[in-house]
C-alpha cells in the first residue's frame, strides 16, 4: 500500500466499498478456492488498514454466481464459509449482496448497463480481483472483476453475439461505468486456465496495488506472461481513456521483474490439429464427435453447465467406442454444418438459434438458462451415450475431487480462505 501511495486519499468519513472476487461457492464441499477467490486474509488485511486509518463505514459487496439451487443466497454461503460474518461482527463491516439490491442504468458511450445502486453511492471503491487467466477474456483482473456489480440481464448482454460489440467490447466499458479508487490484485495464489475451479493454481505470493485500474491490469497481465497489448478488452479500455495498451505510461515499483516473476500462465484450451475437437478429448481417445471451441458468447450459466456436457462424454461407459457422428453446439453463434448425423444444442440460446434449422439431420435439445440436467440425461440416452447410473452424484463430487490435487501440497493453506 505504501508503494501504491497509501490510504491518504481516503477520508475517515468516507463510505468505502470493497469489491472482491467471490464468484462461487459449493455448500458443504471442500473445493479448491486457490486462485479462484480473493483470499479472506487479504480482505481482512485491507479492512484492518482502513480501520487503523479511522474509516468507520466499510461495506463488502459482491454478486456471486447463483446457478445451483441452494437453500441460502450464494453470498451468504460465501460469508459463512470464509468467515466474513466473523469479519463483519469484529470490525463492524457490512456485507451487501449486489444481486439483492436496486440497480441504476449507467451509460458509457454506446453501452448502457444496470449497476448495483449501493456501490454507486460509495465515496471510495477498493477493487480486489484475483490474478488469474480466463478462457474467454484471456485474463480476469480488475476490469473484469467489476462485472460482478452488474445485474444478471446486463451480465448476459455482455456476451453479445455481435462480434463488433462482444464480451471484450462490453468489459472495456466498465471503467467508464464504475471507477474504483484503488485496485489490489490478489496473487497470493494465481490460476492458469481459469477462471473457476477446473483451472490449475499455484502459490505465487504476488500482490499488485494501484490507484489506476488500467495500469493495475496491464501489470497483472504482464506478470501472468501475457502482453497487455494482446488482450482485447485491455486494449479497448486503454484506448477509451486515451492510454497506450503497453506499459510505456506505467511506473512499476517494488523489487520484482514483472516479466519473469512467474512462469507464463496459459488461458485457452487447445483444439486438435483439425480444430474440430478439444485436445483433451482427442488425447482421451474420443471419436465420432465434433465440438467447436468455446467462444465469448457463452454466459456463466452455460459455462458452468458445460462441465456436465464434457464429463458426460469422458465418463460414458461406452466411451471406448466411437460416438454416433455427433456435433455439439453451444453459445450464441455456432451453426450446424449439415454433415453430421446428430446435432446437440446446449442451452436456451442455441435452442432458439438453431432449434428449427433445416440443416440439422437429427436435432437433440438441452433447454433452459441454465440448461436442464434432466434434459442432459435424456439427450445423452437418445444419442447412445451411456452415462454411469450415478452420473449426477459423480458430478456433485467433482469439486471435492479437484481439491485432491492440492491436499498436503506445500504452500497450499486453506487458512488463507478462512477468517477465524
Amino acid at each position: 500500500m505504501d508503494l501504491a501511495g497509501g490510504l491518504g486519499d481516503i477520508s475517515r468519513d468516507s463510505r468505502v466499498f470493497i469489491k472482491p472476487n467471490f464468484c462461487q461457492w459449493y455448500k458443504e464441499v471442500n473445493f479448491p478456492k486457490y486462485g479462484v477467490l480473493t483470499t479472506a486474509r487479504l480482505v481482512e488485511d485491507i479492512v484492518i488498514l482502513l480501520k487503523e486509518h479511522g474509516v468507520k463505514d466499510i461495506t463488502i459487496l459482491e454478486g456471486a454466481i447463483e446457478i445451483r439451487r441452494e437453500s441460502e443466497p450464494m453470498l451468504q454461503l460465501v460469508a459463512k464459509g470464509m468467515g466474513l460474518d466473523v469479519l463483519a461482527q469484529r470490525y463492524g463491516v457490512k456485507i451487501v449482496d449486489a444481486l439483492r439490491s436496486s440497480f441504476a442504468k449507467i451509460t458509457a458511450g454506446d453501452v448502457t448497463l444496470s449497476v448495483n445502486s449501493d456501490i454507486l453511492d460509495a465515496d471510495y471503491i477498493i477493487n480486489m480481483p484475483v490474478l488469474k487467466t480466463h478462457s474467454q477474456t484471456m485474463v480476469s483482473l480488475g476490469i473484469k472483476n467489476l462485472k460482478g456489480a452488474l445485474g444478471i440481464p446486463s451480465r448476459k448482454m455482455c456476451h453479445n453475439p455481435d462480434q463488433d460489440c462482444d464480451l471484450n467490447y462490453h468489459i472495456a466499458k466498465l471503467p467508464g461505468v464504475l471507477s474504483p479508487s484503488l485496485t489490489i490484485i490478489d496473487g497470493i495464489y494465481t490460476l492458469e486456465r481459469g477462471p473457476l475451479i477446473t483451472g490449475r493454481a499455484q502459490r505465487s505470493n504476488i500482490i499488485i496495488a494501484s490507484k489506476d485500474l488500467i495500469s493495475a491490469d496491464k501489470v497483472g497481465a504482464t506478470v501472468l506472461g501475457i502482453a497487455p497489448q494482446t488482450i482485447p478488452h485491455i486494449v479497448m479500455a486503454a484506448r477509451n481513456h486515451g492510454r497506450p495498451a503497453d506499459l510505456t505510461d506505467t511506473n512499476v515499483r517494488g523489487e520484482i521483474d514483472i516479466r519473469t516473476a512467474l512462469k507464463p500462465h496459459r488461458w485457452e484450451f487447445e483444439q486438435n490439429e483439425s480444430g474440430d475437437l478439444p485436445l483433451f478429448f482427442e488425447r482421451a481417445g474420443i471419436r465420432g464427435l465434433t465440438y467447436p471451441p468455446v467462444d465469448k458468447t457463452m454466459c456463466t450459466y452455460c459455462a458452468d453447465f458445460i462441465s456436465y456436457v464434457i464429463s458426460g462424454i469422458l465418463l460414458a461407459k461406452n466411451n471406448d467406442r466411437p460416438l454416433d457422428d455427433i456435433e455439439i453446439l453451444h453459445g450464441k453463434i455456432h451453426e450446424p454444418t449439415g454433415t453430421h448425423k446428430h446435432t446437440l444444442l446446449v442451452g436456451q440460446c442455441q435452442v432458439k438459434r438453431n432449434g428449427a434449422n433445416t440443416l440439422i439431420n437429427h436435432c437433440v435439445r438441452i433447454k433452459g438458462c441454465p440448461p436442464s440436467k434432466k434434459d442432459l440425461l435424456e439427450a445423452y440416452a437418445g444419442l447412445g451415450i451411456e452415462l454411469p447410473d450415478d452420473f449426477i452424484e459423480q458430478m456433485e463430487r467433482i469439486p471435492e475431487t479437484l481439491m485432491g490435487k492440492y491436499l498436503d501440497k506445500p504452500g497450499f493453506d486453506e487458512e488463507f480462505y478462512r477468517i477465524q
